[in-house]
């Protein structure tokens, strides 16, 4: 009867345990997920910012460079040549603005790898609890001898489970500046 007893109040700490493990499991991703879905929208609010700036700014140089155009007179005097410096730095301008607004619309590609990230990670959550659901029915339909073994099992797989959620988010990219991004 002490060894059943025994046996029995393992099982029920090996329970206890693998519960507060999985807890803390889905707590821990659950902030993850809220902080990647977090930078996509920072992300993409970023890039929307950036985008208005950019073709409001574009068309007002479009508006003075044609200002420009117009008043260039056709011999080569010293306002001839300062109109033509102040044509081509608006067109270097003109040009940047562009560059911004093609960065803006890369925006897309950032966004569709953090919501693929997080659906992975969402999957194998969903994937360990219909694991962990199969093997708490083995457990309600099998002997106290077999306990030890499914619930071995079941750790297992919330241990495989967290190795997989622990891999880092892959996109690094929180504002549609200029500079590098790590794509997968």
């Amino acid at each position: 009867m002490i060894t059943k007893q025994a046996e029995s109040s393992e099982t029920l700490a090996l329970l206890y345990g693998l519960e507060k493990e999985l807890y803390g499991l889905i707590t821990r991703e659950h902030a993850e997920i809220r902080d990647e879905l977090s930078q996509m929208g920072s992300v993409v609010s970023d890039a929307i910012r950036t985008l208005l700036q950019s073709l409001n700014s574009l068309s007002e140089q479009l508006k003075e460079q044609h200002k420009l155009v117009e008043s260039l007179p056709l011999e080569g005097n010293l306002a001839s040549m300062e109109k033509q410096r102040e044509y081509h730095a608006l067109s270097r301008m003109i040009d940047q603005n562009l560059s911004a607004v093609v960065r803006s619309f890369q925006f897309e590609d950032i966004v569709q790898q953090l919501v693929s990230h997080c659906r992975t990670r969402s999957d194998g959550l969903e994937q360990l609890f219909e694991r962990l659901n199969l093997n708490v029915n083995l457990l309600k339909n099998s002997s106290q001898n077999e306990f030890g073994q499914i619930l071995s099992a079941m750790q297992v797989d919330v241990a495989m489970v967290r190795k997989q959620l622990e891999k880092e988010n892959p996109v690094k990219q929180t504002t549609m500046g200029e500079g590098g991004i790590e794509l997968f």
